[in-house]
């Protein structure tokens, strides 16, 4: 067929050159013609129609067309270019439908005889390709720009409906007819609220009468203050939203839910988008600083962190941790706002996308000095007084303590000098002291097993311990101190001295080899005031007698000491823990509660517990001198009448200072896991990603990929943290910059339809896939931009299509040329997300809490020990009948029901959920216990709306859980089930209905 074609042309030609007007047209074909400008004419059609199939990311027949090099070279089948000769070029054979079987590209559209045309001149030209010509864009990173609306067979009622009605008349395919009202309604009230709409109001939308009703309805959603729980719980998913850190350790945290309010929040404000964005990555650095932007930029850390690997002794092991914890960082905020993989660029430039290994550095940069962590939100100014008046209240109780600390002192100098010169040496006086060596064993209890013997404390076995008698007085700052002698060092998790409350609930400790081997730390409930030191593990022998002493003091730090020494550096995890007179006691080798590891076992002669902290020199001087100490009486005895009574007015001002200092700080300022903000140190390229390989400094900046925007910020490598940040935000966020809008506009069609028009919402890149309606992503965008980024003008523009108004009609022939429905033949049916499925439930059982923000709700039990785990449970009560979206997120407390319906782990990005379908959904909906109560709760509510009317009970539970009356058939069914089992077996079978679980 192709010599035919060949001689045919040439017949053609002969014949039709016997004509003058032949002989004029060849004249001017023949007149020197413009070069092909191969970078503004070839390569956009490479870029266009045929590097998804043959380009970097994908090469079929190992032929790639978007590099000079590879494409001269041809591919399986030998060159498909030769220059000089297009009619011998494969390439234009392919394109040209030359050889049928073999047409390029196989989908989409066909190249138009134009564009084939200056391939055939610029192959016969020489198939000029400079070798500094780049390859063409991405389509993604190329310019955004409004395209013109195509013409449809039929004409469209609006812009959106002309884009996606071309693509159909293409594909020889129409769209569903209209849905009726009571389907839009649901489908509606589901995509803008994710709740049902009730009866009343089905029943008022299908019988309005007015011009404007559709319209109306999409106001009302959108204006109900339900609609930013809705799309802030999808924002979440891709900000991968937890309230719990994850990894060994997840430990909760309580004041995450900060962040999901603002998301929350915003989206019922409508907040412009660029603003959204700017606050998200810069909100605590923007001026005038606030508490919104404060918590808005805690997405740089809502994700699961590391902490037993952030606080790991070996300093290699911590800094990849902390790579892996910038990786995640960087992937959120490229994936989220840019739709770039940029974290795909930590070990070597990126595979497919124009990111280099440098750029991920320098953008690593940026968001180097962000940490884990909780600081205050409120006010800054409020801080700032506040924090004045706790400064001047502490030097007033440190004088004060100062001044009791002098007077004791001069009374130990008289008493020590009364006593003969053959006692022991003597320590700082302290409050308790508990004596095992003497002959008279000290008031408390021994239990357990716990003995005196040899002039100790015998801790032989688990379990074994010694508690006091109630300590009479208030304790806030604080030593404690024991002499102990180890069985063996491996055990772990044992503390030698505790002051604890009388449940055992709160607790101080100075513990061993709890979270790190062989090493001491400061034991609390739930680690609240527990860091991992950097110290060396104890190497004494066991059996060695050790003194070890941990002091809290007064600007709430905490240091512990081993043989006089300090071990490890202070640290201020918080503020210290007050304990009640009368309310708590002292306890020698009891590890706190819960199971796990071994408890203390050893030997303890000596402990103290001092009311105030003592100093390095008073701790070296009570292990120099093994504890022992003057009596408390003899002191006092040894001070003049003066002495006495400043010392009691000392005492009185300790004791007001400590009163004023505990009342500020109870004081409620809130407190956010917002993460907290250091100067880092210049950034290095890490050649290959580790650590161990630093190479040269690189400066905080952006991506080179968007050609609009310079990616060079101007700053040097030191320059201060905020303003880092501020300047990404500002390239992000501008408008010249394609991705957010094209990104944003994507997840709002995704959310509407079930898939994106690009189905890959976190990746635009090349190894993305491409928009099946790139012309309709460009034109959702450019109008996303012109109405100023506002979330609620794109769903007003989707949701008053035709294409969103379509029934969910099957069609046959549609689907087996699209079974997808990529081309949109109709609105296809979609299951409820987990979270709206237990919503939906509650409202129409009518246990809905509607409740907004504040502290989540915890649907799980806390077991504290070895490690934090969360068992769920089917709580039953109001606080536990809010919206899914307030549930305590935590990762390793995932909820049965929740987790069958594909509800995401909360510790990783879900930019699309799974849906999958499973035996363990269906045995979920039958068995539950919560739906079992639903269904229990919704019987109970029809049948007291009927009056105990059982038949109209059944069109009322119909009515709440489908929006509808039973049809007369299903009426009798229900009756005669109700009958058989009772009503709420009715009520099961329509919570567990395809009707009531599918929106359509």
């Amino acid at each position: 067929m192709q010599h035919l074609f060949f001689i045919f042309t040439v017949f053609a030609t002969s014949v039709a050159a016997q004509s003058p007007t032949f002989v004029q047209a060849t004249d001017k074909a023949l007149a020197p013609a413009k070069p092909v400008d191969f970078e503004k004419e070839i390569q956009p059609i490479f870029a266009a129609k045929c590097v998804s199939c043959h380009g970097a990311a994908k090469s079929k027949g190992d032929l790639r067309l978007d590099l000079k090099a590879f494409a001269l070279r041809g591919g399986d089948s030998g060159p498909v270019i030769v220059p000089g000769k297009s009619s011998e070029s494969k390439l234009i054979h392919l394109v040209a439908g030359l050889e049928a079987e073999n047409i390029m590209p196989p989908t989409g559209e066909k190249l138009s005889e134009a564009q084939i045309g200056l391939l055939r001149r610029w192959i016969d030209d020489g198939a000029a390709w400079p070798e500094e010509a780049k390859p063409a864009a991405h389509w993604s990173l190329q310019p955004l720009r409004e395209p013109a609306l195509p013409k449809t067979k039929t004409p469209a009622p609006g812009a959106i409906d002309s884009f996606v009605w071309a693509r159909l008349d293409k594909a020889g395919l129409r769209p569903a007819p209209s849905a009726d009202r009571a389907t839009l309604i649901r489908r509606l009230s589901f995509d803008l609220t994710g709740l049902p709409p009730s009866s009343a109001e089905i029943a008022d939308f299908v019988n309005s009468k007015a011009p404007r009703a559709y319209e109306e309805l999409v106001e009302r959603l959108l204006a109900s203050p339900h609609y930013g729980e809705r799309w802030g719980r999808h924002w979440l998913d891709v900000a991968r939203y937890t309230e719990s850190q994850g990894f060994e350790y997840d430990r909760l945290r309580d004041n995450a839910w900060h962040y999901r309010d603002y998301v929350v929040q915003s989206f019922n404000a409508d907040k412009p988008y660029d603003r959204f964005m700017r606050e998200q990555i810069a909100g605590d650095a923007m001026q005038p600083t606030t508490r919104e932007g404060l918590i808005a930029a805690s997405l740089l850390v809502c994700g699961p962190w590391d902490q037993a690997g952030s606080s790991q002794a070996n300093a290699t092991q911590r800094a990849i941790t902390r790579e892996d914890e910038m990786e995640d960082l960087i992937g959120t905020v490229g994936q989220g706002f840019l739709g770039l993989t940029v974290n795909c660029a930590r070990c070597h430039a990126h595979k497919f996308d124009p990111i280099s290994h440098a750029e991920y550095f320098r953008v690593k940069a940026v968001f180097d000095g962000v940490k884990h962590g909780e600081r205050p939100i409120s006010d800054p100014e409020e801080i700032k007084t506040r924090e004045g008046r706790l400064a001047v209240l502490t030097q007033q109780l440190a004088a004060a303590q100062g001044q009791v600390a002098r007077l004791e002192s001069a009374g130990e100098k008289r008493a020590l000098a009364a006593r003969p010169a053959t006692q022991a040496p003597v320590g700082p006086a302290a409050l308790v002291r508990w004596d095992f060596a003497g002959e008279a064993a000290p008031p408390g209890e021994l239990k357990g097993g716990a003995a005196l013997m040899g002039g100790a404390l015998q801790l032989p076995k688990e379990g074994a311990f010694f508690q006091s008698a109630p300590i009479a007085q208030d304790i806030r700052e604080k030593t404690l101190e024991a002499w102990v002698s180890l069985a063996t060092l491996e055990q772990g998790g044992g503390a030698v001295i505790s002051l604890e409350t009388e449940d055992g609930a709160v607790f101080d400790a100075l513990t061993f080899g709890e979270r790190q081997r062989a090493k001491w730390a400061a034991g609390s409930e739930n680690f609240r005031r527990t860091r991992d030191l950097e110290a060396p593990p104890e190497s004494s022998a066991p059996g060695t007698w050790l003194h070890v002493a941990i002091v809290y003091r007064a600007d709430d730090s905490i240091a512990l000491f081993r043989n006089g020494q300090p071990y490890g550096q202070a640290y201020t995890p918080g503020p210290l823990q007050p304990f009640a007179a009368g309310k708590a006691h002292i306890v020698l080798g009891l590890r706190h509660k819960g199971g796990g590891r071994p408890w203390l076992t050893g030997a303890i002669k000596q402990a103290a517990l001092y009311e105030r902290a003592l100093s390095n020199d008073e701790i070296a001087a009570s292990f120099r001198a093994e504890g022992f100490s003057i009596p408390r009486e003899d002191i006092l005895a040894a001070l003049s009448d003066e002495q006495r009574a400043a010392r009691e007015a000392a005492l009185s001002e300790v004791q007001r200072a400590n009163q004023a200092i505990t009342a500020l700080k109870a004081t409620n300022v809130a407190v956010s896991y917002v993460g907290t903000r250091v100067q880092p140190p210049p950034t290095r390229r890490l050649k290959r990603g580790e650590v161990t390989s630093p190479d040269e400094t690189v400066t905080p900046g952006a991506l080179s990929a968007i050609a609009e925007l310079n990616p060079d910020f101007g700053l040097s490598a030191d320059a201060p943290e905020a303003q880092r940040r501020l300047k990404f935000s500002d390239w992000v966020a501008d408008a010249r910059n394609p991705l957010p809008a094209r990104v944003m506009a994507n997840r709002v069609w995704h959310y509407h339809f079930g898939q994106g028009l690009v189905v890959t919402p976190n990746d635009f890149g090349v190894s993305g896939a491409r928009p099946s309606h790139p012309e309709l992503l460009d034109y959702l965008a450019a109008k996303f931009i012109a109405g100023g980024w506002s979330v609620k003008n794109l769903h007003r523009l989707i949701v008053n299509t035709a294409t969103y108004k379509q029934s969910s009609a099957f069609d046959a022939k549609a689907a087996a040329l699209d079974a997808d429905n990529q081309f949109l033949w109709r609105f296809a049916p979609r299951r409820l997300e987990a979270e709206a499925l237990r919503d939906a439930m509650l409202s129409v059982s009518g246990q809905l809490n509607l409740q907004m923000g504040g502290p989540s709700f915890r649907a799980f039990d806390a077991l504290g020990f070895p490690a934090n785990v969360y068992v769920p449970t089917d709580k039953i009560g109001p606080e536990f009948n809010r919206r899914t979206v307030y549930r305590m997120n935590v990762n390793s407390g995932k909820d049965p029901l929740l987790d069958a319906f594909d509800c995401p782990d909360p510790s990783v990005k879900a930019p699309r959920r799974g849906v999958t379908t499973t035996p363990l959904q269906a045995l979920g909906l039958m068995n539950n216990s919560f739906v079992q109560r639903q269904s229990k709760i919704l019987a109970e509510r029809a049948l007291k709306e009927a009056n105990n009317d059982v038949s109209g009970a059944i069109q009322i539970a119909y009515r709440h859980a489908l929006g509808r009356a039973a049809t007369p058939a299903e009426a009798a069914r229900a009756l005669a089930a109700a009958q058989e089992r009772g009503l709420p077996g009715v009520c099961w079978a329509l919570l567990n209905s395809t009707e009531f679980v599918y929106v359509r």
